[in-house]
């Protein structure tokens, strides 16, 4: 025990600074554990808008890194082409003008732009029933491709074929089914060569997708595709061909899309001064438009925890001069015993970044049990990230830092006289 006292003793004398602050931070945590309820309701905002920040940022994070996991899958060349750019704001006159690919523009592309390997031209299609006996699906997406679908995606059969030049020139009712459609049409039967009904069509599945899982609101599994031109279309809504491209290379994808452009600009007799009339675009476009909306659930989040952080701060600065009012005779006291104004203001700044510390831990760990509550028991990811861990406590440091300034610098410019007079 000695021992121990004569090490305290000359690490105080060595580093008096640093003794100080454990002294200060030991006096901060004695005033938290005798007044719980006061302490707890004086950090609460600090608590709330920490656990703000790590809760929201855990979720957003593991939204950004599930979707990027989903978009790779995709894979890095391929090129989307359609009426539209994701996040393009067109006037109604303007969205009634713009129209799918003709039979021409595709065979242009595939003959006039040597960096396009393959291309898939893709017939949106709506089914209002499709069933197998007694078994019925109405939210399966159904689709008209060609045998190129299959190289775009990178999307292969698991059993029997997938549709070939053939079925799409023949016009022929087969049809390919993922891996849900088998599922829910086909749990104890094998789905190779049955019928199936799309809305009264018959049609023979000659094949079962790979599964694929899903690609942002996308179930890849739940997908059903017939030959191009098979269904005729009834929908005006979807009364268009798209295209998917894949590049000869991640090198030349740049090469593609301008190429793509150009002979599309071309076909369609298109000034240099007017605009495209599509669009053209990449994964990373619908990456970028992810990162905005995910951006602005940032910044909406730092507005809402910056409103807790701020009434904490408050309650702190307030809890503070209650402090210093409460201990003015012990002030009185040390600055008679020859303790320094900074002395005495480094005291209660420790203090009350000691209070406001407390709150960050507290908010960081009920914001991690939120991140895994929703980890595991809904359909969103969450990842807990370092960085913003680490960033949430420092913020809940500098809330004390800033709030506890002035009830610091209050308690150092007490007259010792006065305050030793103080009752």
């Amino acid at each position: 025990m000695a021992a121990f006292s004569t090490i305290v003793r000359r690490t105080a004398l060595r580093y008096p600074m640093l003794f100080g602050i454990a002294e200060a931070v030991g006096m901060g945590w004695g005033a938290i554990r005798a007044y719980k309820l006061r302490a707890g309701l004086t950090i609460l905002g600090v608590v709330m808008g920490i656990m703000t920040v790590t809760g929201m940022s855990s979720i957003v994070a593991g939204l950004n890194a599930s979707m990027a996991a989903q978009i790779e899958n995709l894979g890095s060349s391929v090129i989307f082409i359609r009426p539209f750019t994701p996040g393009e704001r067109l006037s109604d006159e303007e969205f009634r003008r713009r129209k799918g690919l003709a039979q021409s523009e595709l065979q242009a592309i595939m003959e006039r732009c040597p960096d396009v390997k393959a291309l898939a031209p893709i017939e949106p299609l709506v089914a209002d029933l499709i069933k197998y006996g007694d078994q019925r699906l109405k939210d399966a997406q159904l689709a008209g491709a060609t045998a190129g679908y299959e190289t775009v995606h990178d999307l292969y059969v698991d059993k029997g074929r997938f549709l070939s030049d053939m079925d799409v020139t023949r016009a022929a009712h087969v049809a390919v089914v993922g891996a849900d459609v088998v599922d829910a049409l086909f749990p104890f039967v094998d789905p190779i060569d049955k019928d199936i009904s799309i809305d009264g069509r018959r049609f023979r599945v000659v094949g079962v997708l790979e599964r694929k899982g899903k690609i942002l609101f996308f179930n890849r599994d739940n997908i059903i595709l017939v030959p191009l031109g098979a269904i005729q279309k009834r929908d005006p809504r979807f009364n268009f061909v798209v295209a998917d491209a894949k590049a000869v290379s991640a090198a030349r994808l740049q090469n593609a899309i301008d190429e793509i452009q150009e002979l599309l600009r071309r076909q369609r007799k298109l000034r240099f001064w007017q605009s495209d009339n599509f669009g053209v675009f990449t994964q990373d476009t619908i990456t970028d438009l992810y990162r905005q909306v995910t951006g602005g659930i940032y910044m909406v989040m730092i507005a809402i925890s910056s409103i807790g952080l701020l009434v904490g701060g408050v309650g702190v600065m307030n809890i503070m001069l209650v402090s210093v009012t409460e201990r003015t005779r012990e002030i009185g006291v040390r600055k008679a015993l020859g303790a320094k104004r900074r002395d005495i203001r480094w005291q209660f700044l420790t203090e009350a970044m000691t209070l406001t510390g407390v709150g960050g831990v507290l908010g960081i760990a009920l914001g991690g049990l939120i991140a895994w509550i929703v980890n595991a028991f809904s359909p969103f990811p969450a990842v807990l990230q370092l960085g913003w861990v680490l960033a949430a406590f420092f913020v809940s440091m500098a809330v004390g830092l800033i709030f506890g300034l002035w009830p610091a610098l209050k308690a150092a410019q007490l007259d010792p006289i006065e305050a030793l007079r103080y009752e």
